[in-house]
């Protein structure tokens, strides 16, 4: 392999180790919106994975017809991702609920039409079939970044700087990656290892900018509209919002979210966030999470409830999926809801 060849290589795939690094950083990483680093992890592994693909592509001498649509098709992915990403920094009431993993059909169909793809149905099937799916993959990510990017600039009031400047990297990062590919498409003067190349520049620079600015801790705090509202009546606020929540147990409501709430209460979900945030230090799905798992542990220490499963009492607390509630469980008690539960069990 020339030399020029070992060092795209490297610059490559040193983009691509890097974004996995970075991913299993933000998985771990407990400050900040944890859906919006998880998210934001699936999409760097997501990514990762298609960048790795091309550099196989551009430098192996024989790569399986399989792997490069399959690699394809998880391009099905990226945009759902970073649409999901953007609606956790604009709604701090958002979850991720059964109808968004519709947006994962596309991916799914892809990767089916991947695995029965064979080297021999490129000359078999006509040239327009190819044609087709290749505008879907990159027409479907496109309008998928487009609505992201449009969704934060329509909500950019409950975005703070910190948000929306993150939004805006990964944004223009991806676009230009998806010009590279789009452009190699039409005009082989230009390289196909150019999308790797464009991808660990933006992983570095965009690392770098969080880094230093640390945009990941910021990200969380909502942007609050202009209120007169002082510190007393924000105390006032939000011990109406508490005494109610556990009073009539509204964190029962698995789609209770900060816009029901504060149109039941005829405040704005702006001034209730902050009375939530500043008073409770919380974000308000964790702050509904934390009555749902203090009522699920009494639960438990019921000898009543010993027949019923840990699914049964997650979905009777409020949660809408068993992941989110062993994740909020471990998160406030530090134990699995099972290894809890064994201690109250004669």
């Amino acid at each position: 392999m020339p030399f020029s060849d070992i060092v795209l290589v490297i610059i490559s795939g040193l983009g691509v180790i890097h974004g996995l690094f970075l991913a299993v950083f933000l998985f771990t990483y407990t400050k900040g919106n944890s859906l919006t680093n998880k998210l934001l992890a699936y999409l760097l592994l997501i990514l990762s994975f298609r960048i790795g693909k091309s550099v196989f592509l551009e430098f192996a001498e024989d790569l399986h017809t399989k792997i490069i649509f399959i690699g394809l098709a998880t391009m099905f992915m990226i945009g759902p991702l970073f649409l999901m990403m953007v609606k956790t920094l604009t709604d701090q009431s958002f979850t991720v609920k059964s109808k968004h993993y519709l947006h994962f059909i596309p991916a799914l169909i892809g990767l089916i039409f991947g695995f029965w793809m064979e080297e021999v149905y490129l000359s078999i099937y006509p040239i327009w079939l190819f044609a087709i799916a290749f505008l879907t993959y990159y027409l479907h990510l496109l309008i998928y970044l487009l609505i992201g990017f449009l969704t934060a600039k329509k909500n950019s009031d409950n975005l703070n700087q910190s948000g929306f400047k993150l939004i805006k990297l990964l944004f223009f990062g991806l676009i230009i990656i998806w010009f590279a590919y789009v452009l190699n498409l039409f005009d082989d003067d230009i390289p196909y290892i150019i999308g790797p190349i464009l991808y660990s520049m933006a992983a570095y620079t965009i690392s770098f900018i969080v880094i230093k600015e640390g945009l990941i801790e910021k990200v969380n705090s909502i942007k609050y509209k202009t209120t007169s509202a002082t510190d007393e009546q924000i105390n006032e606020l939000y011990h109406k919002v508490e005494k109610l929540i556990e009073e009539e147990s509204l964190f029962e409501n698995a789609d209770l979210t900060l816009q029901s709430l504060s149109s039941s209460m005829r405040v704005s979900p702006q001034l209730l966030s902050m009375a939530i945030n500043k008073k409770a230090n919380q974000n308000f799905n964790s702050f509904i999470n934390q009555f749902r798992i203090e009522k699920a542990k009494s639960l438990f220490e019921n000898e009543a409830f010993n027949n019923r499963t840990i699914s049964s009492i997650a979905f009777d607390v409020g949660f809408n999926s068993i992941s989110s509630f062993n994740t909020a469980f471990k998160k406030l008690t530090k134990e699995t809801p099972n290894s809890y539960r064994n201690k109250f069990i004669k």
